[in-house]
């Protein structure tokens, strides 16, 4: 039967169709404290205001560690997933958690803070915390300050703390083997610095297959050419490592004098190491570059195929 005009502005709405609530702080709380972690109840967690980040930092603690790591995780997702959620404020408060562990994946989910509180606070962690592993962490978060800081764009006060302990650490041979390598690759964008090319120097021939990977790495963090000959070299090691931190350093360096060798690479046995280097002949870009990337899409796998595109995508090309 047909519903007339009059029936239908009186029909109740539905609850299917009635508009939902954004989910509240309340909301997020009780979904972790049941363990059911649902998505969309998390973004309670999101832009919280002054009162609510009290109200947080008040429970946040109670809930079990498994549980705190597993939001955390979550918050990292989600946040990666949609640019409209921030949880940057519920994530300050998980930075004062009693456990390593939560500490630790909480610095690594502040990726997208660039606030210089927060490279404050990673400078008092790398300084003063207990754990190794969360000072490793904070040593590699403060990369991204320490880019900002060799360009100019960190205030001087925070730019010169930030180059200075990062530079102490890397130095420091009664540091531990994962701080130091943090520290180095992070600093490492002081490249024209005296004293990073000596760190680098010495990382390299060191007798640690730790350091001489994360000297390769530091290496294309300098985006200096001086390194090249020693890159190239290292893109034919027996170390899969090597090769791949070797690939990733000539990318960032970005000199077309690596594209043959690159080329070679990017037939390697090892999936990650290829990847890496049709990546990087991807940064590199030109005429030469993108020749070999659309020769090696011809018998690619499919796997290869996207990377490839990818790479293309990021010449300035497209894989047709």
């Amino acid at each position: 039967m047909r519903v007339t005009q009059t029936e239908r502005t009186f029909t109740p709405m539905s609850q299917a169709t009635q508009p939902k609530e954004q989910p509240s702080l309340a909301d997020a709380l009780e979904t972790i404290g049941q363990g059911a972690f649902h998505p969309t109840l998390f973004k309670g967690l999101s832009d919280l205001d002054r009162a609510h980040v009290d109200q947080f930092a008040a429970e946040w603690p109670e809930f079990p560690e498994a549980s705190r790591i597993r939001a955390i995780r979550l918050m990292d997702e989600l946040a990666e997933e949609n640019v409209d959620l921030n949880f940057v404020r519920a994530l300050r408060v998980a930075l004062e958690d009693p456990s390593p562990a939560v500490r630790q994946l909480t610095i690594d989910a502040l990726w997208e803070d660039e606030s210089v509180e927060l490279a404050n606070r990673l400078l008092e962690i790398l300084a003063r915390d207990a754990s190794q592993d969360v000072r490793a962490a904070a040593a590699e978060g403060l990369g991204r300050f320490a880019d900002r800081a060799a360009i100019g764009e960190l205030p001087s006060k925070e730019a010169d703390r930030v180059w200075s302990l990062l530079l102490d650490t890397a130095a420091d041979a009664n540091e531990p083997y994962i701080v130091r390598r943090k520290a180095l690759e992070s600093v490492a964008v002081f490249g024209t610095r005296p004293e990073i090319q000596r760190l680098i120097g010495d990382a390299y021939d060191a007798d640690d297959a730790g350091f001489h990977a994360a000297a390769l790495f530091a290496m294309g963090r300098t985006l200096d050419r001086r390194w090249l000959d020693i890159l190239i070299e290292e893109l034919e090691s027996e170390d899969a490592e090597m090769r791949y931190e070797a690939a990733r350093a000539t990318g960032a360096i970005g000199d077309v004098q690596a594209v043959q060798s690159l080329s070679k690479l990017a037939l390697d046995e090892d999936d990650e190491v290829r990847q890496e280097a049709i990546m990087a002949l991807g940064r590199i870009g030109g005429p030469r570059a993108e020749r070999v990337l659309r020769s090696l899409a011809e018998d690619a796998s499919q796997s290869d195929r996207e990377a490839i595109a990818e790479a293309l995508g990021e010449a300035g090309d497209e894989l047709l």
